[in-house]
C-alpha cells in the first residue's frame, strides 16, 4: 500500500469512517505481529501486543503527523509497547510475589529442537530490546539504516556502529554465526 493511499485512508478514519481502519488493520497486522513476536518470543503476548498497538494507534490517530511514515509510527508504538512488556518481565524476576510468570505458549515449548537453535535463542534473549529491534529490522526486514533511524530517533551512522557491536556481541556467544554477513545483510 502506497503512502498516498494510506494518507487517504487515515483522513477518512479521522473523519469518522471506522470501516477504513479495517483496511489498515489488515495491512499492518501481520508485520506488527512478526515484530512483536521477535521482540517478546511469546506467541500470545505478541497477539495481545498487536491488538494493543492497533488500538493505541486508533485512539491516538490525531497525534500522527506525516513527518513520519505511518508504518514507522506504528512500529514506534509497537517498540514502546514491547519494551514495557520486557521491563515488566525483568521486574517480575526480581519481585515474584507481585507478578505471576507465564511460561505457557512460549517459544521454548519444543524440547527436541537442535542445540544450535537453542543457542541462538539464548543469544537473542541476551540482547536488549533496542538491539533486538535493530537486528530485526536490519536483518529480517532488510531495512536501511535511514529507515531505522526514523524509528529509533538516532543518526544512521550511530545505528551502523551499534549494529556492528551487536554482531560482535553475538559472535562472542556463538563463534560461527552463519547466515549473517558482516554488513548485516543475509548471506546465501
Amino acid at each position: 500500500m502506497e503512502k498516498k493511499e494510506i494518507e487517504l485512508l487515515l483522513q477518512a478514519i479521522k473523519n469518522g469512517s471506522l470501516e477504513q481502519f479495517e483496511i489498515i488493520i489488515d495491512h499492518y497486522q501481520k508485520p506488527i505481529f512478526t515484530y512483536c513476536y521477535h521482540m517478546l518470543s511469546h506467541h500470545q503476548e505478541a497477539e495481545v501486543a498487536v491488538q494493543e498497538v492497533l488500538l493505541h494507534a486508533y485512539e491516538h490517530l490525531e497525534q500522527y503527523t506525516t513527518a513520519l511514515s505511518f508504518s514507522t509510527w506504528l512500529y514506534r508504538i509497537a517498540h514502546n509497547y514491547c519494551v514495557n512488556v520486557l521491563k515488566r518481565r525483568k521486574l517480575s524476576r526480581w519481585l515474584p510475589f507481585l507478578y505471576k510468570q507465564d511460561h505457557g505458549g512460549s517459544v521454548k515449548e519444543h524440547s527436541d529442537r537442535p542445540n544450535r537453535e537453542e543457542s541462538l535463542e539464548r543469544i537473542w534473549n541476551r540482547l536488549s530490546a533496542e538491539e533486538r529491534t535493530l537486528v530485526f529490522w536490519r536483518v529480517l526486514e532488510e531495512k536501511e539504516y535511514e529507515e531505522i533511524a526514523e524509528l529509533l530517533d538516532k543518526p544512521p551512522e550511530a545505528l551502523r556502529n551499534q549494529f556492528e557491536r551487536v554482531l560482535k556481541k553475538c559472535k562472542r556467544y556463538l563463534p560461527t554465526m552463519e547466515g549473517v554477513a558482516a554488513n548485516g545483510q543475509k548471506s546465501v
